[in-house]
Formats: structure tokens, C-alpha cells, sequence
């Protein structure tokens, strides 16, 4: 379960975002705070994969907040959800590391998107002590296959297959058990998915014809 700390200072905004967040598969809101105290006090003493601030805040803006726990080495990930768009505030929020910027008012799949992202993401952080420069640079622009999805294909799921087999060596073959081990996924929807992704051409399956027992089939990525 990844843990979210909602910051924001409008009450009404902040439990529509934790209902959101809450209706996610696998996220769950650890705690709403609108004062720096509360803010640093849950980041003190709680665990915390991400959260999601506002901007204008009373007493210190979040971009302040968002500088503060830097200086003070926090690298929790932080997405921000904000009505501020000016060029200024956005490339700040950037040079302080967060992983996406949502501006109000904004649509539901749109934060639905950001979680996605993140979630795909930290698979891979997971897994990984040390990252070479293929790896970095795929981790930073992997893109989801755009096309409208078939019943039972989910963006979530899929996102986070591609970005695993991504972050491998582009030769790397897979099985459908390797995959479903690492994402913690049924054998049966891997290879659904995988299906799918044959069929429009990102991977190449091949078969396996081994000394015993059934054919096994093997995928890597295609181009």
C-alpha cells in the first residue's frame, strides 16, 4: 500500500483528493495537514511514498515547504495540485523535485494518470541498487501505448509491464512467471497482457521447446 500525505489548505479540496486517492487500488491517505508543523511532524514520525501539496498554503507557500524538507533531506516523492500555472512557480516546482504538476482545476483520470506514473515508476526503484544510462533514460521517457484499450486492458497494468521490460536490457527475454513474480501479478492476466502487446507489435514472442513437459513461451521487446 503506498501512503499519501495530502497537503492543502482548503478542507472541502483536500477530502475530495482523499477521496480520489482512497478509490485507487494500492494508495491510501496516511493524513490531510494544511500547517508546516503538521506537515513535518507526519514526515517525522510516519512513512510516506508521496504527497500531494498545494501551492498557496497559509503561513508558507508549498513550493517553501517543498524547498524546506530538501534542505532538511527528505526525498519523498511529491506530485503538485495546484491553481498556480505561471512559468515561475512550475519550474521551481521542477528544480525541487516533484514527479508531476496538476493544475485546478483538473480532471479525475488526470490525477488517475499522475498515480499511475508514479506507481510504474516505483516498481523500478524497487528493484534497482544501481541504474545504468540506458536504463535512466528510459525510466524518464517511457511512454504508455496512447491507442483506445480492449475490455479487460487496463493503463495501470500495462504501464507497469512496458516499464519494467523498458528498464531491462533490450535484449532481455522474458517468462510470464519472471514478470509475474516481480509485479506481483496472476500468470494468467500477464500473459493477456502480453497478448496484447504482441498483437500490436511492441514485443516478439517465441517459443521454447524444452526437454520436458509443455512449450514455454518467451517475450522481449521489440525495435
Amino acid at each position: 500500500m503506498k501512503k499519501v500525505l495530502i497537503v492543502e489548505d482548503d478542507p472541502m479540496v483536500a477530502m475530495i483528493n482523499k477521496k480520489y486517492v482512497d478509490s485507487f487500488e494500492g494508495f491510501g491517505v496516511t493524513g490531510c495537514v494544511s500547517k508546516r508543523e503538521d506537515f513535518f511532524d507526519i514526515l517525522s514520525n510516519k512513512d510516506v511514498d508521496l504527497i500531494i501539496m498545494d501551492v498557496y498554503m497559509p503561513g508558507k507557500s508549498g513550493l517553501e515547504l517543498l524547498k524546506e524538507m530538501r534542505e532538511l533531506g527528505y526525498t519523498t516523492d511529491v506530485v503538485m495540485v495546484t491553481a498556480a500555472n505561471s512559468v515561475k512557480e512550475v519550474k521551481k516546482a521542477f528544480a525541487y523535485g516533484v514527479v508531476d504538476y496538476l493544475i485546478k482545476p483538473f480532471e479525475f483520470e488526470r490525477l488517475k494518470e499522475a498515480l499511475e506514473k508514479y506507481e510504474a515508476r516505483s516498481v523500478i526503484f524497487s528493484e534497482k541498487e544501481n541504474f545504468q544510462q540506458n536504463e535512466i533514460d528510459k525510466l524518464y521517457t517511457s511512454e504508455s501505448i496512447e491507442e483506445e484499450l480492449p475490455k479487460g486492458i487496463q493503463s495501470k497494468t500495462l504501464n507497469k509491464i512496458i516499464i519494467l521490460m523498458e528498464n531491462e536490457e533490450k535484449e532481455k527475454v522474458w517468462t510470464i512467471k519472471e514478470l509475474s513474480e516481480k509485479l506481483m501479478i496472476s500468470g494468467v492476466t500477464i500473459k493477456k497482457y502480453l497478448d496484447f502487446l504482441e498483437k500490436n507489435e511492441r514485443i516478439r514472442a517465441s517459443v521454447f521447446h524444452g526437454q520436458r513437459g509443455r512449450p514455454e513461451y518467451r517475450y522481449r521487446l521489440m525495435g
